[in-house]
């Protein structure tokens, strides 16, 4: 019997992809999510006044597959270019660097792109999935709330590869997961009451804490209050990985002074997000695993480059093998 019925266990936009194919190609799909909204790592934090990409920064498209998304996109007004001024922080100083590719962001937040492949399609959001097996009726799982869905031909999970293994650690395709390490990452987000005193749009740090800091604001949709993300460092972040947000707010904040050597203004809000699986070590170039015999798939940016583009590539692969089947 062909396979009508998918679950799909994330909302980003390897699973957002994924769905957005099956649904176009007549299959019944049902998307769960732990957040409350879509994007995943492409994720807006939004406060009272002004929003912040906390995950993802930006993304380029090279694969034509991914080109054509991203002018569809354009065309409906949910994608931007983004020329930011971008720097080079280095232990001897900093140099303005004049990048040639192009650097793409959602409009007005980034989880907008994952937002209209979802559309139409049923999502479950703030819904965790805490058991998932095959049974004799299909798949079925069960969220932390205690609703149970089942009878899913297909399963697919987009999870990052820890938490795959940990939910399917019996599933014959977690072998081949089982040695993949992840890299965590700090966020901060912070809301200053004036502009800063920077020629500095975006830079890359390659010294200190820090890896990346970025004025929000730059971005074209985004609110205008001056808003900064700064993102550490994988091994700051490693050797920090158990502190507690409000303890890491005030070391990144002053990380932050010290790359751009400026005295900071008053701070009308800070928030720390910790991404505990923000980046494979060494990222899978399958697109996608799949198990045809169970019909129990594996996908991510992770499995395909872990960028946004491999995201939604890993969901394209996704797709087309419960449509073989195979």
């Amino acid at each position: 019997m062909d396979a009508t019925s998918v679950a799909i266990v994330g909302a980003g936009l390897c699973g957002a992809t994924a769905a957005r194919v099956l649904i176009d190609a007549g299959y019944a799909v049902t998307v769960f999510d732990k957040a409350r909204g879509p994007g995943g790592r492409t994720a807006t934090r939004r406060t009272e006044a002004a929003s912040f990409d906390q995950g993802a920064q930006y993304f380029t498209a090279r694969d034509e597959r991914f080109v054509g998304a991203v002018a569809r996109w354009q065309q409906l007004g949910l994608v931007a270019a983004w020329t930011p001024r971008l720097w080079a922080i280095d232990a001897g100083g900093s140099r303005q660097m004049h990048p040639t590719e192009s650097r793409w962001v959602g409009v007005p937040g980034m989880p907008a792109l994952a937002a209209e492949l979802l559309s139409g399609v049923a999502v479950n959001y703030a819904a965790t999935v805490t058991t998932s097996a095959l049974e004799s009726g299909g798949w079925r799982s069960g969220l932390a709330d205690g609703r149970e869905f089942g009878g899913f031909d297909s399963l697919i999970s987009t999870l990052p590869a820890p938490q795959a293994a940990a939910m399917w650690p019996r599933e014959p395709l977690v072998a081949a997961i089982s040695e993949l390490s992840f890299l965590p990452c700090w966020a901060l987000m912070v809301e200053f009451a004036e502009p800063l005193d920077t020629p500095i749009d975006a830079a890359f740090v390659n010294h200190g804490p820090l890896s990346w800091i970025a004025r929000n604001n730059s971005k074209q949709g985004r609110s205008k209050a001056e808003c900064w993300v700064v993102h550490a460092g994988t091994a700051f972040s490693q050797a920090n990985l158990e502190q507690r947000p409000e303890a890491m707010g005030p070391v990144l904040l002053q990380a932050l002074a010290e790359s751009l050597a400026i005295h900071l203004p008053a701070v009308r809000w800070l928030g720390a997000h910790r991404w505990r699986y923000a980046l494979a070590h060494t990222p899978l170039q399958a697109g996608a695993l799949w198990d045809a015999s169970r019909q129990f798939g594996l996908g991510g940016d992770w499995c395909h480059g872990s960028r946004v583009e491999g995201a939604y590539l890993s969901g394209l692969a996704l797709a087309e093998r419960v449509m073989r089947r195979a």
